[in-house]
């Protein structure tokens, strides 16, 4: 998620000097072979104002203090963690001002979604400081934080819910079907980025229009939806999004 936030404020006429932490060298040595600065351990940070917590929220506990002795008196901490919230970081870094951000990574193509929230110390340019991370390649959403966790398990997540259809539907074309490897990818990704295209084109985002359209009554489509109704799977996705809103009210639980 970093590297796609990254990549997008590399497209600005004035990026910003970014410095990137990482422990793991092999990550190092990718954000060195693209040109940029990168430091082992935040203890190497010399007070700096903006920070970006880009880390799994497990890590948040061991990584806390550490940033807490070198980031400078009020510093604006700009948190993509999932499920950690505002007050849990203000907490830990007691002079900081917070915002929370939600991307996801089409972010690194440049169509991406965010979703903001404040945190207790926030000011109002603060949020505009962290739309503006976001802005080169996502739409935006601000949000209350009560809702982040939400926009967490619709958008956060929600590219791997498109990804593992296109995963089980390129199986299916192999093993129920008969294509080879390479005939089911283009298949599929050719429909995905199809439909996706021709969905974002229109009016509205009439989703529902755009499959009763396709699907004449008695046809094969028809009979292909029927399966999916079976097996509920408007009631699927709700589950899907009620687990991920769960589990990041563990993740904020367990900080």
């Amino acid at each position: 998620m970093a590297t796609a936030m990254i990549q997008g404020l590399e497209t600005l006429d004035t990026c910003p000097t970014l410095r990137v932490c990482d422990p793991l060298d092999v990550v190092r040595q990718r954000h060195v072979q693209a040109g940029r600065v990168v430091i082992a351990d935040v203890g190497e940070l010399r007070q700096p104002s903006f920070v970006v917590l880009a880390i799994k929220p497990q890590m948040f506990p061991s990584v806390a203090p550490g940033l807490a002795a070198v980031i400078a008196p009020d510093a604006l901490v700009i948190s993509v963690m999932a499920g950690i919230s505002c007050g849990v970081i203000e907490a830990a870094l007691p002079t900081a001002r917070v915002v929370r951000v939600m991307p996801n990574t089409p972010m690194a193509v440049g169509r991406g979604m965010a979703g903001i929230a404040p945190g207790s110390r926030a000011l109002a340019g603060d949020v505009d400081a962290a739309e503006a991370l976001c802005a080169p390649s996502a739409e935006v959403l601000r949000v209350a934080e009560s809702m982040l966790d939400a926009v967490t398990a619709v958008s956060g997540s929600g590219p791997a819910y498109f990804f593992r259809f296109c995963e089980v539907l390129m199986d299916a074309a192999q093993t129920q079907c008969g294509f080879s490897e390479d005939e089911a990818r283009l298949l599929v990704s050719q429909t995905a980025q199809g439909s996706m295209a021709y969905l974002a084109a229109q009016d509205g985002f009439p989703a529902a229009r755009l499959r009763a359209e396709v699907t004449s009554p008695g046809g094969t489509t028809a009979a292909a939806l029927a399966v999916f109704d079976q097996g509920d799977l408007a009631g699927l996705a709700r589950a899907a999004l009620a687990a991920a809103v769960a589990r990041a009210a563990e993740l904020n639980a367990g900080a």
